[in-house]
């Protein structure tokens, strides 16, 4: 309804602002007040909690250490600059300085559906909140496959890369994996 469409236009104005930015790493300090509230932990790095211009961001830092995790950086930055959808995360900006990798997305208050629907959190969604879901996240799917040129394949769809916004709303994550294959 009307919120869900101020918060998507708080995304659009930020990322319109933004797109493609790159941040230093002092202003990623400061966007993430000294990387003080940790959202997660992966493979190639950890996801912060932030704060640009009023609007919620999550900052996800590479390890130094990952080399496999700076081609993946590469790629999701090169794909998420040229892909906009609804049901797919939007990249606000990234850090390439020195041995500091970031990508600076929007936040998704409702985290991962993979947590959303394991241990004590089983109940929280209802059958048609899951279908949803389902829709959306096949939606942006869809648009990688056929609305993107050339057609991009994700490679890493699975419930830990579908993330859910404050209303629910599902966008599919995580392209460091993702491949473009030209069409002859």
């Amino acid at each position: 309804g009307e919120e869900e469409r101020k918060t998507e236009n708080k995304y659009e104005a930020l990322e319109s602002k933004l797109k493609g930015r790159h941040f230093t790493y002092s202003e990623v300090l400061k966007i993430t007040n000294n990387f003080e509230k940790v959202l997660g932990k992966g493979g190639f790095g950890t996801v912060y909690h932030g704060s640009l211009d009023d609007t919620e961001v999550a900052v996800k830092m590479l390890s130094p250490s990952s080399v496999q995790g700076y081609k993946q950086f590469q790629a999701e930055v090169k794909l998420l600059l040229r892909v906009h959808h609804r049901n797919l995360t939007t990249l606000v900006g990234f850090c390439n300085e020195d041995t500091y990798m970031g990508l600076i997305y929007e936040y998704m208050a409702n985290g991962d559906l993979e947590n959303l629907l394991s241990g004590s959190n089983r109940n929280v969604l209802r059958w048609d909140m899951r279908l949803q879901i389902v829709v959306e996240a096949a939606k942006g799917l869809e648009y990688l496959h056929s609305g993107s040129k050339p057609p991009i394949v994700h490679r890493d769809v699975k419930t830990a890369n579908i993330l859910l916004n404050d209303k629910f709303q599902a966008k599919l994550a995580d392209f460091g994996l993702s491949r473009s294959f030209p069409v002859e």
